[in-house]
């Protein structure tokens, strides 16, 4: 898991090409609005805590791509990575975040 911090509204963009398989628009209890896409090779990446999800379900997606706004739960993005069925923190692919 990696946690980004900044003001509630801040755009995010999608760290890698992928497809939405989940774009939910109305919130979990504690997970805010939730935006998952599949990378490709088991890779998958969750977003939680959205303000605004930019994209839909089925949505073909590029690196850099603007997806979304955080802070639906405070000023902050829940990033999270699963290989297969391995949990991996994000930092390992992308090194630390400033």
């Amino acid at each position: 898991m990696c946690v980004a911090t900044g003001e509630s509204g801040t755009p995010f963009v999608a760290p890698a090409d992928g497809v939405v398989i989940l774009a939910s628009s109305k919130p979990f209890s504690l997970e805010g609005n939730l935006l998952m896409i599949d990378h490709g090779m088991g890779l998958n990446s969750a977003f939680l805590h959205l303000f605004k999800i930019a994209v839909r379900k089925g949505d073909r997606v590029r690196q850099g791509q603007y997806i979304g706004n955080i802070g639906a739960t405070g000023p902050h993005l829940h990033w999270g990575m699963k290989w297969n069925a391995a949990r991996i923190d994000p930092i390992l692919l992308t090194g630390p975040m400033e």
